[in-house]
């Protein structure tokens, strides 16, 4: 038997593309796993940014609450000490009246 070089160059192209392709394939599902861990890393960072600026806004929205709570007592407490000069005051003309008479 002879030897062929075109048969021979033609199993060594065809193992050579066949490895070749086989690395491709291997080193494409390779990036993909790490494009895939990449996403869902970012997901979950992404998750626990909105959720962490969500409790940021719901203790700021409770901080707020009480300042207008605190802030209505003080007015409640301002009104009550108007209230009670007011009186003072009535009682004061209504005493200054009787004088008179």
């Amino acid at each position: 038997m002879k030897f062929d070089a075109n048969m021979a160059g033609f199993l060594l192209a065809s193992v050579s593309a066949s490895s070749g392709w086989i690395v491709w394939w291997i080193n494409k599902i390779r990036y993909d796993k790490h494009i895939a861990t990449q996403n869902a890393a970012e997901v979950a960072k992404k998750e626990y940014a909105a959720q962490r600026d969500f409790e940021h806004l719901k203790n700021n929205l409770k901080q707020m609450s009480e300042a207008i709570t605190h802030g209505f007592d003080d007015i409640d407490e301002r009104f009550n000490t108007t209230d009670k000069e007011l009186l003072r005051i009535q009682a004061y003309f209504i005493q200054a009246k009787t004088d008179r008479e």
